[in-house]
């Protein structure tokens, strides 16, 4: 055990850092941890109010209340003149909407970069603070804001020049008259975008993906009982992940860059039983349409069964030919798979994939 001495000591040599040097030790900490260094000495006293990242959530603060007057009192007691370059906000409970929209309107206000929100409100008819899809600093955005009851809905169209990442769960998306939208065209730096449990309006049927600059897209599950249709134009897009309940109809532009598609979709869903149907046109649809371009394919245990159930004995007759595939990977669970129907599939992508590797990725005995 260190003697009283020998942390004290510990302490000084600490406290000799250029205060550059320890507000970057600091940046590692949860907020909460990094504002009560202000206790340690007068050295210590206003150095946290000089951090450019902060971190808040349920780990280190468990009371609501609490929560809430903590994230105020940092907002208002830092140094106003710092950026504010990255925030993590999450919370396990239903916060304040105006604590919500307080933290956004700051971060905007003090050139954030980085923000990740994952909350939930409390409150009808809640509209999050648009300030956040039109800031000019933002590189990357993860919004999972579950709002009782209904969802945050997103304006027409994301205005962030600098956006590189985005994560969007949770949200409805507004289109225009025509029944459209394309929210994603006027973010010229965006490369990865991940949409979660997204909704269009109900006055909307299509949305548009559209972007010059998107590589990476994942599209994940949805609950929502009548499927949308998406329009793909992205025209140096490399990787497709799709997940989920899935049923959203593809129309897709020239992808000469695609390389990896991985697709791990559900077959059913206790609250839509006629999901199976709609999940193996959505299916489909998307393999159609990716077969011209997709080099490395991965089709989950749960993919192959929805394929397998809906086919029957014929299981290539909507199934396209995978003219540049190289590496097909099928992840397989034999207590869902039989032999004879791992074997149906293997014959018809090596039969219809001339150039392509088959791998079985067996997941339990």
């Amino acid at each position: 055990m260190k003697s009283k001495r020998d942390r004290t000591e510990e302490e000084d040599m600490l406290s000799d850092l250029h205060d550059s040097i320890l507000l970057r030790i600091m940046k590692f900490m949860n907020t909460k941890e990094a504002v009560q260094t202000c206790v340690l000495s007068s050295r210590w006293k206003n150095l946290w109010k000089g951090l450019t990242s902060f971190k808040l959530n349920y780990y280190t603060i468990t009371d609501y209340t609490h929560f809430s007057e903590f994230v105020f009192w940092v907002l208002s007691n830092r140094d106003n003149l710092t950026s504010l370059h990255d925030i993590d906000l999450r919370q396990q409970f239903c916060i304040q909407p105006e604590l919500v929209n307080q933290v956004l309107t700051y971060a905007v206000s003090h050139n954030v970069q980085k923000l990740k929100m994952e909350i939930d409100i409390i409150k009808c008819g809640y509209k999050i603070n648009p300030c956040i899809f039109s800031c000019k600093s933002l590189t990357h955005l993860k919004l999972s804001i579950l709002v009782a009851p209904g969802m945050i809905e997103l304006p027409t169209s994301i205005q962030c020049p600098a956006l590189k990442c985005l994560h969007l769960e949770n949200v409805t998306f507004i289109g225009n008259d025509n029944g459209i939208v394309d929210p994603f065209s006027n973010c010229h730096m965006l490369s990865t975008l991940v949409l979660e449990h997204c909704y269009l309006h109900c006055n909307v049927e299509c949305l548009c993906i559209s972007n010059s600059k998107l590589s990476s897209l994942t599209i994940g599950s949805t609950i929502q009982a009548v499927g949308y249709k998406i329009v793909l134009s992205t025209p140096n897009l490399n990787y497709i992940n799709l997940t989920g309940y899935f049923i959203h109809q593809v129309s897709i532009c020239y992808l000469s860059f695609l390389e990896q598609v991985n697709v791990d979709v559900k077959g059913s869903e206790p609250y839509f039983p006629t999901y199976l149907d709609m999940t193996y046109s959505t299916l489909i649809s998307w393999l159609q349409g990716l077969a011209n371009y997709v080099k490395i394919l991965t089709l989950s245990s749960s993919t192959l069964q929805v394929l397998l159930r809906r086919t029957s004995g014929s299981i290539n007759s909507r199934l396209p030919c995978f003219v540049r595939l190289k590496s097909l990977k099928l992840k397989v669970k034999p207590s869902n798979i039989s032999d004879e129907e791992l074997r149906r599939l293997m014959n018809f992508f090596l039969e219809n994939s001339p150039q392509a590797e088959v791998f079985i990725d067996c997941l339990d005995i």
